[in-house]
């Protein structure tokens, strides 16, 4: 049964990742090429950009840091 989940839980992040890549993709390619110049993209550059985008939301977010050891102490009392 867990590997059923996990392989479901697979399929999503895959189908979603691709969802926001295409999303991106139909977004900058609609742009004039004025406008991608202007952000500093060439048409040729928007299939890297989608990708790297979906791979970077499809990431585990990033685990908050500790507090540093002095905040981390009784606070004072005056």
């Amino acid at each position: 049964m867990y590997a059923l989940y996990t392989l479901w839980v697979a399929l999503r992040s895959f189908f979603a990742g691709e969802v926001l890549r295409r999303r991106v993709i139909d977004e900058l390619a609609s742009l004039s090429d004025r406008d991608l110049s202007d952000m500093g993209v060439s048409r040729s550059e928007i299939r890297r950009l989608a990708r790297e985008a979906a791979e970077e939301a499809m990431r585990p977010a990033a685990q908050p840091a500790a507090r540093p050891a002095t905040l981390a102490g009784s606070v004072r009392t005056a």
